[in-house]
């Protein structure tokens, strides 16, 4: 009860020396870090800046027809893999971030020609790593004194490299690398580390990753639900019980808030995602 917890703060003040007492030096004052005291929102943020719509994106770089159709088809291709109805197997292959468009184009050339040899017996997808999924030492780096802030987010976060954090261009850059990919003939898989990125490129992937620092988050899962690609989703290196429940919950359908193509939030109501995997 509130009495029994106020009779324990009570306890611990006498059983504990007092306070040191603060020095001249060291005068008490507001939380300067909240700024003005009229103010009670968006205390700790720098800057809000305009983000272009998906909408906009997806006119500017359109899909052709033809890579249309690839998309759809190695949608199919690994759908089957994942039911079983198919008894080649998928491989992803890519860098594990893309930070140069020209790099990644030489390696997609080389990665079609093999695809397009071994396509009896594998399903080759290209994995393009859009943004930087960071590690447990990333998240530890930069909650140390000094520490970086986390590092190099990916092409869309910063494709310049500076820190300059031009997501309108990052976003354009993606959708021109995985058209080019496609018109390569060769189907593509991006990793979604948040949930707004897909509204700007999942009309150009065949196939969707969710990593398994994400594979618990409820978000991802309704996601998921609702992604026109298969998914696979990533468990731990101790358990994969994460991503069997994100499997299992993707399969049904959610409501949740997002953004539409048009940037606007909205409710967002999806049937279920049966292509989902482990």
């Amino acid at each position: 009860t509130l009495e029994a917890l106020a009779a324990a703060v009570a306890a611990r003040r006498r059983a504990s020396p007092p306070p040191v007492g603060r020095s001249e030096s060291m005068p008490r004052a507001p939380f300067r870090e909240l700024g003005a005291i009229e103010q009670t929102d968006n205390l700790r943020v720098q800057t809000i800046r305009p983000l272009l719509s998906p909408a906009c994106a997806i006119e500017e770089v359109e899909l052709p027809l033809q890579s249309k159709r690839l998309v759809l088809r190695a949608r199919c291709d690994i759908s089957a893999v994942v039911q079983g109805d198919s008894d080649r197997l998928l491989v992803l292959a890519g860098p594990p971030a893309v930070h140069d468009p020209s790099e990644a184009m030489e390696y997609a050339a080389r990665l079609a020609a093999l695809a397009a040899e071994l396509e009896s017996e594998l399903l080759v997808v290209m994995a393009v790593n859009l943004s930087r999924s960071s590690s447990a030492a990333d998240d530890a780096a930069a909650a140390a004194p000094g520490g970086p802030g986390g590092g190099w987010a990916g092409l869309v976060t910063d494709p310049r490299l500076d820190g300059s954090v031009d997501m309108n261009s990052g976003f354009r850059a993606a959708r021109r690398l995985l058209l080019d990919i496609a018109q390569l003939g060769l189907p593509t898989a991006v990793e979604y580390v948040d949930t707004i990125t897909p509204q700007f490129v999942a009309d150009l992937a065949s196939y969707a990753l969710v990593g398994s620092r994400q594979a618990g988050s409820r978000a991802h899962r309704e996601l998921a639900s609702g992604l026109s690609t298969p998914v696979g989703f990533q468990g731990g290196a101790s358990s994969a019980d994460a991503a069997v429940d994100a499997v299992r919950s993707a399969a049904s359908g959610h409501a949740f808030l997002s953004v539409s193509k048009q940037g606007v939030a909205g409710i967002v109501q999806t049937t279920g995602n049966r292509d989902c995997h482990p």
